[in-house]
Formats: C-alpha cells, structure tokens, sequence
C-alpha cells in the first residue's frame, strides 16, 4: 500500500491505493472498493476520486477499515481529508500542522517528516525571515534582546530565541565554536506542498504589515505606491514575468550590497478588480 504519509491529498491517496490494488487484482473495481467500505451508492467512490464530492467523518472511518489503516495511519488521512476540505486559510494551517506533528509510535506506525511542520513554521511567521537576515547582516551572539528590538513591528526576546533555534534545526544557520551564529546560505529550499500553504500565511502577514507601516512609518522609511490597468490575460502573463525579472534583479541587487543595516520586505501585489464581462452574442 502506498505510503500515506507523503501525501497532501487525500484523494491522489486513494486514486494511487485503488491503482495499486487493481494491479495486484484485475477484477477489482470502484464497485468492489466501496462495498468494501460499506457504501451504499455505487458511484460514491468514483465522484470522491474525481473530486466531484467530499467525504464525512463516517466515510473516512469506512475507508480506513477497508483500506485496513492503523490507527496512526487513520488519524493522518482524517487530518488530511479535513486539511483538503478546509473552507479558509485558518482551518487549512490547523490541520496541516495537525498531520504534520503525527508522532512515530506502535509497531507499525510510520515516522512522517516533522521537518516539513518546521519549514512551515518558518515561513507562516514572518520574523524568522527577517531574523535570518539580520543575523546575516550583522551576525549575533546570545544578545536575544538586542535581536527583538531589530524587528519591525518589535517582537519578545522569547520569541526571537525560537527564531534562532528553528533556523539552526533547519539548517539555515550555524552556530560557531564562539557561540555565535552565521548563515549557511542565501538560497532556501522548501518541498512544495509546505511553500504553497505557508506564502499564504507570509503573504497574509506581509499585507498586514505594510497597512500598518504605512500609518506608522513617515514617508521618507517607506515607498508605497499603485497602479490600476487595463489589460488582457496576455499581457498580465507578461507582466508576471517582468515581475519575476525584477525580483530576480534587486536579490542580484542586495546580494551584492557590502553595507547593508536595515531589513526591507517589498511586496508584489498584482491582482484583479473587476470580473471579465461575458462575450456578446453577435445576431
């Protein structure tokens, strides 16, 4: 049976566990599995499979049985199947961590990858980000205060020891035999899955961010500007790539600046305010 704890859709699971079982048994069915599962309606499983429908609790409960999880297993693919049907970024982030944080225990449980729970963690709070560059700018050695006071908007000596301390389990830096630390590297990578629900949370805070920058900074700390166009769906997949051009420039940009003292987050915002008028019907 596939391994359910690399996967972030509950229905690529089963898709891939049906597949599988028919592989080893070619008269095995839609049909077959849900009656395995004790559903009632035949095309049940093949609308689920097909994300033409969601599951309830009891379903869960009936799949798990037939597909014969452990109770581990089982508690996963119910934080999965919740993650998945999630209606809002709240409910997505609390779920995720909750199958993310699953423990290795029991015979034969399995060990998922906490390492995922803790790039998440990374990137739904926006202080680490800044943290690592500080660090990287000017080092830093035990002054947990001195760190939380570089912070914009200020956060605890607390919580930029945790920063530190996730950074360093991530790899992102290292501490020396002085006991200070230095970044590993300027490039991170994270597993996809992780990167998609996590920029929504960086972007969400980085949008907070800028509303309260924009009352609380004077202008001459902070360049705020917009613009509203008119344009096809052309021509917005060509100023995406501009964007991305521009990106890929000012890191060039930053990356090259030996004076750095201060930590920026510039935001792309690019998004529609109107809806696309339905085609007219020519007589």
């Amino acid at each position: 049976m596939p391994d359910i704890s690399t996967y972030t859709d509950y229905r690529k699971f089963l898709q891939d566990y049906y597949e599988e079982t028919k592989a080893k048994n070619p008269g095995y069915s839609y049909h077959l599995f849900s009656v395995k599962a004790g559903m009632k309606s035949r095309g049940f499983l093949f609308n689920v499979l097909h994300g033409k429908r969601p599951i309830s609790r009891s379903n869960i409960f009936s799949l798990s049985q037939a597909m014969r999880l452990n109770r581990y297993e089982m508690e996963y693919f119910e934080n999965l199947v919740a993650f998945n049907q999630a209606k809002n970024l709240r409910e997505r982030s609390y779920f995720y961590e909750r199958f993310s944080s699953i423990k290795n225990s029991g015979p034969k449980a399995w060990k998922p990858q906490i390492v995922r729970n803790e790039q998440f963690e990374f990137y739904s709070k926006i202080h680490h980000s800044i943290v690592r560059s500080l660090i990287g700018m000017y080092g830093f050695k035990n002054d947990y205060q001195w760190l939380a006071k570089r912070v914009y908007p200020r956060i605890t000596p607390g919580q930029a020891k945790k920063s530190v301390e996730l950074l360093e389990k991530l790899g992102f830096v290292k501490k020396q035999k002085d006991g200070s630390y230095t970044l590993t590297g300027a490039t991170i990578a994270t597993p996809a899955e992780v990167v998609n629900l996590a920029v929504q949370n960086f972007h969400k805070q980085a949008g907070e961010l800028a509303l309260k920058a924009l009352g609380d900074l004077p202008g001459d700390k902070r360049n705020i500007t917009g613009v509203t166009l008119g344009i096809s769906s052309d021509i917005y997949k060509t100023i995406c790539e501009e964007v991305q051009a521009f990106r890929t420039r000012l890191l060039q940009i930053a990356e090259a600046d030996r004076n750095a003292d201060e930590v920026y987050q510039l935001n792309f915002q690019f998004f529609p305010v109107s809806k696309s008028a339905p085609e007219r019907k020519h007589p």
